[in-house]
């Protein structure tokens, strides 16, 4: 009788099943992916998809979430439409004026409608000639122009999240929000890496003036509050960069890379004594290649969970410098640009503007967090039976 087969398990194996039974660590990766998946489709699903999801409709200040209305979208004259891939990138711009009306009827040659002009004022009655709306489209005559703006030109809006105080949408706005928070995030973290691993691995690798000198930097940029530390490096970085995320990039890069050089010194000053590194010396191979090729692959674990911190903190640093006005600048919208611009708000019947990006922050924030903590138990092999 032939020997039953033993299929074996990988060490990665192992801990995507660990962490797959971890239920709040599929839940916080559940709404990256969510999120990953949102900013890359953002201006697709948004239901403002002008550039920066600014479409003013001043009217609509302030309107509560669940909020419809009628919207005439007037169209503009000798207007070229957006390409498809440059839309998505940065938004469609807008061939028509959204004008909220209540009521409207037509007449033989002209569209009389009632514009809303906001909660404290009273409708406006206006007459529109079919071809100041039109501009020679279509034929006043034969009954075109009516039936072509009822189908095209009247679209029921409904603003599930409200609308803030220039009549924007908000749901709009944080959805094309999640780019700059994940892109931000993205960056930032792959900064501290490539900063934090190269320090950490020389500090843990070489002992002496080499790790003393890593060491002191580490302590210096450990006391200042990171927070203070990005304000110091935008304010101070702010001429040599034009572009005002890339700055933010730096900045919030730059403050990170300490936490990840401490967990990459320790693992190295852990690791560097065993005897597979001390086979690979007496082989002959270079530092470079030991601690690159060798020593670095086996400490990708602690690597990846301070990365998930990292991303976290990352996200709540940009929102903090775009609380206090140095982050992106509007109308570029920014979860913590919102929140600041509607602080004052939270104690009134108007606290939805400050809470809507609150809560966004909190749950992205949150999922990153229980991933890493997920990780962190999944990839600590200590105890674990499979």
């Amino acid at each position: 009788m032939a020997p039953k087969e033993i299929k074996s398990t990988s060490l990665n194996q192992k801990a995507w099943r660990r962490l797959k039974r971890n239920k709040s660590a599929m839940f916080g990766l559940w709404v990256i992916v969510f999120a990953v998946v949102l900013a890359l489709l953002a201006y697709a699903v948004a239901p403002d998809n002008s550039p920066m999801s600014n479409e003013q409709i001043l009217q609509l200040e302030t309107h509560p979430p669940g909020f419809s209305i009628l919207l005439f979208h007037k169209p503009k004259e000798n207007f070229e439409a957006t390409g498809i891939l440059k839309g998505l990138k940065s938004g469609f711009d807008k061939g028509y004026e959204p004008i909220p009306i209540l009521d409207y009827h037509f007449g033989k040659d002209s569209m009389t409608y009632s514009e809303y002009r906001g909660k404290a004022f009273r409708p406006e009655e206006r007459v529109l000639a079919y071809t100041d709306i039109l501009h020679g489209k279509l034929k006043a005559e034969a009954g075109d122009a009516p039936s072509y703006i009822k189908d095209h030109l009247m679209v029921k809006r409904t603003f599930l999240l409200g609308t803030d105080k220039f009549g924007r949408d908000i749901l709009s706005r944080l959805i094309i929000g999640v780019r700059v928070s994940l892109s931000v995030g993205l960056v930032s973290v792959f900064i501290a890496l490539f900063i934090g691993i190269i320090l950490g691995a020389f500090a843990g690798y070489f002992p002496g003036w080499i790790d003393e000198s890593i060491m002191w930097l580490i302590n210096v940029f450990w006391s200042i509050p990171t927070l203070l530390l990005a304000m110091g490096l935008y304010v101070g970085a702010e001429n040599f960069f034009d572009d005002k995320l890339t700055l933010i990039f730096v900045a919030v890069g730059i403050t990170m890379w300490v936490e990840t050089a401490r967990i990459v010194r320790g693992q190295f000053l852990g690791i560097r004594e065993l005897e597979y590194v001390s086979a690979a010396k007496s082989l002959g191979f270079s530092n470079a290649r030991i601690i690159f090729r060798h020593i670095l692959p086996n400490i990708m674990g602690p690597i990846i969970v301070v990365a998930c911190a990292n991303f976290a903190n990352a996200i709540l640093v940009e929102s903090g410098l775009s609380y206090i006005g140095l982050g992106i600048q509007p109308p570029a919208p920014s979860w913590g640009s919102m929140l600041n611009e509607y602080k004052d708000f939270i104690d009134t019947n108007k606290a939805y503007l400050a809470l809507f990006p609150g809560i966004a922050i909190m749950l992205l924030v949150l999922a990153f967090n229980l991933v890493g903590n997920g990780l962190r138990d999944a990839l600590d092999v200590k105890g674990q039976l499979d």
